[in-house]
């Protein structure tokens, strides 16, 4: 294997290269060396004087079988160690996330289990209600609710996809110790998904000020049908409105907006935000079109006309959301749209149930999208949650399996790697694709296990390959690393397979670089075990030279988003050399995915693009394929475009 060029790079961080002068693109740097002999210190000297002994004896086969088997002992110590630090380090985690969820908020905060029982209340909630905040424990937190209003707590409380990226906000009567109604507005973030917290988040906020005079017997259902943030009319309001009789065309046009949830603003500068943007989509608006609040924050617009009227207006509406000023900055936002036609047989509640279909549907397109319901969004709705269901014993009735498709040094004209991929195939769907049922692994717990599966999977079948230099990368989920097991399953694998450390390539997205300090420890040492970390679809999110610079990474991967139309587009084509520019600087090999014509790969190999994957070399080879060796990427592409190299 060969490595790219690497301008910049210390000394002493380089690869070593092995006999014959030829380093590797995924070669063990000399720091790494240095810190695994430095490893083997501190294993013990039990250890060392058998190792030494063994040094000692004689060369050669002794030297090798040495090396193993202190490789085999420092993976146990390694994986005891690891296992010891992340049951210490989860507590410690779980224990920080419980403080920082609290101590974050100037608002009182409850905490819900999975039966929405009240497993923790801060001290606040004895302002806003006047109760004891241990007298609540185990109570449902419904029993507090007026039950005019219980009826739409439940959907904001339990979507059935939990995702902490999004939050929904929902206003009710919740009857004060005084036997007074107070109105409180909940701000729910879901997060049972996450290891380290595993609840219902509710941050409360008293709106009532806001309303009429909440006496004992006030009615407070005219205020409860409005958003208190933006003052528009809720979900509540909207289904009322939609049952009324409407002799004209109606239609529904939602609007989702991205990225207000991920970014960290002040309660103050968030509201500012969702009232500039209320303001933004009003301005959007037709005479008799009427805008509301809708499930999770969503914008809902009850349009005065046509299905196409309604697209019209929803591009409109997506158009309308853009950057927004902020202290200190700007907010970048983006807007998907579903639009829905409104029919006399068909109830508010089924009404909104497509709208939330196309609505889905546009954010799976990506930003800007705008797209119209139909019956077949229904029946793709089926099928996910189908999929959903069967995913969880797919991997025990033997239905998936992983291919592997070759990474292109065309400079030596060589396969350095492959990439280990996920494929599913269903009974009764056939081969079902990664971009479908990958989200919904991700959505459950079941991720961490196809993920340890994988890893092991893929090392196995590459440790039993004649090639001893050619290493294979794994695509590792955010859930999995988070989890803290991340360690003991590559040791795991490693072990299992006997491929060497220095042969696997951990893959990770650019939000994982960005989490907390103990992914970052987790990734550190697998890095000095010899594993090589990657950053998977480089450029599409956080890109940035500032968080590269001394994190625990060896290769970017660059997305296969910067080769559309390239040959034509000069802003792509100078994309594509600044990622390689920056690679460089950094000393960082850049693999490009995505290559799939001749022309496309001529064009990289001239910008000095070094390491290429895609169709143009070969499609994803099937595990039996790629055991029995009779595949040769070099074959798949003429000399003249790929001219050999003297070593």
């Amino acid at each position: 294997m060969t490595t790219a060029p690497v301008q910049g790079q210390p000394a002493a961080a380089r690869p070593v290269a092995p006999p014959g002068g030829r380093t590797g693109l995924l070669a063990v740097p000399a720091a790494g060396a240095a810190v695994a002999a430095g490893a083997a210190v501190a294993a013990g000297a039990a250890v060392a004087a058998v190792v030494a002994g063994l040094l000692a004896a004689s060369g050669g086969t002794r030297v090798i079988l040495a090396v193993a088997g202190l490789t085999v002992l420092l993976a146990a110590q390694a994986t005891l160690w690891s296992r010891q630090r992340r049951l210490s380090g989860a507590l410690q985690r779980s224990q920080s996330s419980f403080r920082t969820l609290v101590k974050s908020s100037v608002d009182p905060v409850v905490i819900l289990d999975d039966r929405f029982r009240i497993t923790f209340a801060s001290q606040g909630i004895a302002d806003l209600l006047g109760l004891d905040p241990a007298a609540v424990l185990g109570r449902p937190v419904l029993a507090a609710v007026h039950p005019d209003d219980r009826g739409t707590l439940p959907g904001a409380l339990d979507t059935g996809r939990p995702r902490p990226e999004e939050v929904a906000v929902r206003t009710a009567r919740v009857r004060h110790a005084d036997g007074r109604w107070r109105l409180i507005q909940a701000t729910v973030r879901d997060l049972r998904a996450d290891p380290d917290v595993g609840a219902l988040v509710l941050y409360c906020r008293d709106v009532t000020a806001q309303a009429p005079a909440a006496g004992p017997d006030a009615d407070l259902s005219g205020f409860s049908l409005t958003d208190p943030v933006t003052g528009l009319p809720n979900r509540a309001a909207l289904v009322r409105r939609l049952g009324a009789v409407h002799p004209r065309p109606a239609a529904l046009a939602l609007v989702r907006i991205s990225g207000l949830a991920s970014a960290v603003l002040a309660p103050d500068t968030e509201t500012a935000v969702l009232r500039t943007l209320t303001t933004r989509l009003t301005r959007a608006l037709r005479g008799e079109d009427w805008l509301a609040r809708g499930r999770d924050g969503d914008f809902v617009v009850l349009v005065d006309g046509s299905i196409a009227d309604a697209e019209t207006l929803a591009a409109r509406l997506v158009a309308a959301v853009g950057p927004l000023p902020i202290p200190g900055g700007s907010l970048r936002l983006t807007a998907v749209a579903g639009v829905t036609a409104v029919l006399p047989d068909v109830d508010p509640g089924e009404a909104l149930r497509r709208g939330e279909l196309a609505l889905r549907s546009a954010g799976t397109a990506g930003p800007g999208s705008v797209h119209r319901y139909d019956d077949a969004l229904r029946v793709e709705e089926h099928r996910r949650a189908a999929l959903r269901t069967d995913l969880d014993g797919a991997l025990a009735r033997g239905e998936l399996r992983l291919v592997f498709q070759p990474v292109v040094d065309v400079v030596m004209h060589r396969t350095v790697s492959v990439e280990a991929l996920l494929r599913w195939r269903h009974p009764s769907y056939g081969e079902v694709s990664p971009t479908e049922f990958v989200p919904l692994a991700e959505e459950s717990p079941l991720i961490t296990e196809l993920g340890r599966w994988v890893l092991r999977e893929a090392c196995t079948a590459v440790a039993a390959l004649a090639d001893p230099e050619l290493a294979v990368a794994v695509n590792v989920s955010a859930r999995q690393v988070r989890t803290g097991e991340l360690v003991p399953d590559v040791l795991g694998a490693l072990e299992a397979s006997g491929l060497p450390a220095s042969r696997l390539v951990v893959e990770i997205t650019e939000s994982v670089l960005l989490d907390d300090s103990h992914v970052l420890e987790d990734l550190t040492v697998l890095r000095r075990l010899g594993v090589r970390i990657a950053v998977d679809d480089f450029g599409t999110g956080w890109s940035s030279l500032a968080y590269l610079v001394g994190m625990p990474v060896d290769v970017l991967k660059m997305d296969q988003y910067f080769l559309s139309d390239v040959e034509h587009d000069p802003a792509r084509r100078a994309m594509c050399r600044a990622v390689l520019q920056l690679g460089a600087s950094l000393g960082l090999p850049v693999i490009v995915e995505g290559v799939t014509d001749e022309s496309v790969l001529t064009l990289l190999r001239d910008m000095g693009h070094r390491y290429l994957q895609g169709y143009v070399f070969a499609r994803p080879l099937e595990a039996g394929r790629l055991a029995a060796g009779d595949w040769d990427v070099r074959t798949a592409v003429p000399a003249p475009v790929l001219p050999a190299v003297a070593s």
